[in-house]
């Protein structure tokens, strides 16, 4: 198991470490952010539907 810090409010981040279990090829990688990042106050459905 891999330890990802992360200080960001995303909805995967819990005290201080990235809980995201399972990752999928991005095709196009956000610079200077992580590109599973999902607001705490959205809904995963909204963040997704965006990148299509």
């Amino acid at each position: 198991m891999i330890t990802i810090c992360c200080n960001n409010p995303c909805l995967h981040e819990k005290d201080g470490n990235c809980t995201l279990t399972h990752v999928t090829s991005v095709s196009q990688p956000l610079k200077n952010s992580c590109a599973y990042f999902i607001k705490k106050t959205e809904k995963p459905q909204q963040k997704y539907s965006k990148l299509l």
